[in-house]
This record gives structure tokens, sequence and C-alpha cells, in this order.
């Protein structure tokens, strides 16, 4: 998603609660706001500001807690759900992490948005190739590396 910078102001309170304080709900609001979704869901949100410009990359229920009509989102309405690369931080001397991941999403025609952090890499596909997507990762995983 996008906003426009200009409407940064009305939205700073919400914008700080959702970077600072997402995981500071009581047990029973937690419990309650889980219910029906996966058990697996991970908390994200992304903030960009590159040349003006911002983007939030986010999960649904930090979407929800902002006004619909100040978010840009893409015109298809295409909903992705998010994978998380390796199962513990991957370190800055690694080299090409993000080739193995998009040449084969790539190969299958599948469309990726990659986000990289300090402590993981997280990869998002359309809603609809999840399974597929999920099934290709672990397949290559156990596949012995080439020299």
């Amino acid at each position: 998603m996008s906003l426009d910078p200009d409407t940064l102001p009305s939205i700073a309170t919400t914008l700080i609660d959702v970077l600072f304080y997402s995981n500071s709900f009581s047990p029973k609001e937690d419990s309650e706001s889980s219910a029906g979704q996966d058990s697996d869901c991970i908390e994200f949100f992304s903030f960009s500001l590159i040349d003006g410009y911002i983007s939030l990359v986010m999960d649904t229920e930090a979407q929800r807690r902002f006004p619909a009509d100040l978010l840009f989102t893409s015109s298809s309405g295409e909903l992705w759900r998010m994978v998380r690369i390796g199962g513990q931080p991957l370190g800055f001397d690694e080299c090409g992490i993000v080739a193995q991941i998009s040449q084969p999403l790539a190969d299958g025609d599948i469309s990726a948005y990659y986000i990289s952090t300090f402590s993981f890499d997280h990869v998002l596909v359309p809603e609809e190739d999840i399974v597929s997507v999920t099934d290709m990762l672990h397949h290559q995983r156990k596949e012995p590396a080439t020299t």
C-alpha cells in the first residue's frame, strides 16, 4: 500500500500505535482477535520512506486499524501471503538468497515481493499461489546444492 505524505499527520497516532505498541494487547483481546485466524500468522508491518514516497506492507489486522480511504492499494484488490525465509536470522555475508527464492518463482510465473529485514527475509506472493510456492520452496530446500 501507499500513503500520501500529506495525510501522515492525520494518522500519526495510529501509525505510532502499530509500529511500537502492536504487541501490547491484553491476553483476552489477543485471543479474541486471533480467533478465526491462522495459528501460524505472523504480525508484520513494514514502513518505508524513500524520496518522499511512503510504502506500507502490513497484515490485515494492522490494515483494519487505518482509515480505509487514506491507503492506496492495488486496483486489482489482490491479496498476498507472506513466507518467512529461513528458520533463523540470515547473515549479511550470505550470497544468493534472493536468487534461490526468486528464480523458481519466476520460472513458475509467480509474482513476488521480497522484503529483507535485519532478522529475517520475507517473500510475499499472490494468495492463490501460496500452496504451490510453499511446495516449491520445500522441494528446493530438500534438493542438495549443486556446485
